[in-house]
C-alpha cells in the first residue's frame, strides 16, 4: 500500500429539511479541521459532499453531511 496524504474531514448538521450546508461555509470547515491536524492551509478547491442523511439526536431531527477533501 502505498501512503497517501492526510486530508480534511468534516460532519455538518443542519435542522431536518433545511438547505444543505452552502459552499462557503464546508470550505471554512475543511480549512478549520486542516488546522486541527496541523496540516498546511489549502484553498479547499476540491471536495466532495455526501447526504443528507437523516438522523436524530435528542429528539432533534436533523440532516447530517459529510464533507471531505479529493
Amino acid at each position: 500500500m502505498s501512503p497517501t496524504a492526510p486530508k480534511a474531514l468534516v460532519l455538518m448538521r443542519v435542522p431536518r429539511g433545511a438547505a444543505a450546508p452552502a459552499d462557503e461555509s464546508i470550505r471554512a470547515a475543511i480549512q478549520a479541521d486542516r488546522r486541527r491536524l496541523g496540516l498546511a492551509l489549502a484553498n479547499g478547491a476540491q471536495y466532495r459532499l455526501a447526504g443528507p442523511y437523516r438522523i436524530e439526536i435528542g429528539g432533534e431531527a436533523l440532516d447530517e453531511y459529510v464533507a471531505w477533501e479529493v
